[in-house]
């Protein structure tokens, strides 16, 4: 048994167009970064690497990540029967699996090396953008992690009034957005040049079916919400935001599957269970 963090893996057209590069499939430009089993500097000195990069049975892409540093270590010559340090390379890694039907990434949770979702969120996006293909297609890799809504809706549900209700969106990508306001806002933000719009609407009451159909949509794009509540009639506004706990999934992997397999199986279920279902 382990958990792993789940993370949406997003290829966003930057805002100048190039119309010299080809436009490309968002889940074909980012198969092909792991594909090229990069090596980047993600800051600090500090050298990581993608490898083991392998197709998996049920559209997963399988791929293992981590640091090269050279460690000093105290040894014994038995032929000269010296003591003296020796230089030597570790390599600590994690594993992970991109599911190319959600794009969305599952990495195991291992000490040392991916513990924080943010920062392994941040040199998995460095070693996919140091490939050529996001750069080749006009677009950046962008990797956030995915917050939990639960809390949120479950304040909103229970507030005696919701009066404010607002959210940002980035530039087009997602292929299951919230069609209503989340597609033609990322249309919005694309064709304006811009890199985020946030949406507001304000009343005496909002609908709490709809708002939690656009938190959850929101949330599984890794995107950001807020909302004004009155949690009873005296009680002054309260803004809560949808910034809770980011997704981590435990994994128990079967005799019938393979790590990498089971990583896919409960990444997938985990994207899903925040996001709901999705009008076609």
């Amino acid at each position: 048994m382990f958990y792993i963090h789940v993370l949406r893996v997003k290829c966003e057209r930057h805002s100048q167009e190039d119309f010299l590069r080809s436009i490309s499939n968002p889940v074909d430009v980012i198969t092909k970064s792991f594909q090229a089993k990069p090596t980047a500097d993600v800051g600090r000195g500090s050298e990581w690497h993608i490898g083991n990069v392998e197709a998996i049975k049920g559209g997963g892409i399988a791929f293992a990540m981590g640091r090269t540093q050279a460690v000093t270590t105290p040894q014994f010559d038995w032929r000269t029967h010296d003591f003296l340090e020796e230089e030597a390379m570790r390599a600590p890694f994690t594993v992970g699996v991109f599911d190319q039907d959600t794009q969305v990434c599952g990495i195991i949770r291992k000490s040392g090396v991916s513990q924080n979702i943010n920062e392994i969120g941040m040199k998995l996006a460095r070693l996919l953008n140091s490939t050529p293909y996001p750069r080749d297609s006009n677009s950046q890799i962008v990797v956030e992690p995915i917050p939990d809504p639960i809390n949120f809706i479950e304040a909103i549900h229970s507030a005696a009034a919701v009066t404010r209700f607002s959210f940002t969106v980035s530039r087009p990508n997602p292929h299951d957005v919230n069609r209503l306001i989340q597609g033609p806002a990322k249309e919005f933000t694309e064709k304006s040049g811009g890199e985020k719009t946030k949406i507001e609407v304000e009343g005496a009451d909002l609908d709490r079916d709809l708002i939690e159909d656009v938190a959850k949509a929101v949330a599984a794009d890794g995107e950001q919400a807020a909302a004004n509540i009155k949690e009873n009639e005296r009680s002054r506004s309260k803004r809560i935001y949808l910034s809770g706990n980011p997704v981590i999934e435990r994994v128990d992997p079967g005799e019938d599957k393979s790590i990498f397999e089971a990583i896919l199986e409960r990444a997938r279920f985990a994207y899903r269970r925040v996001r709901g279902p999705v009008e076609n």
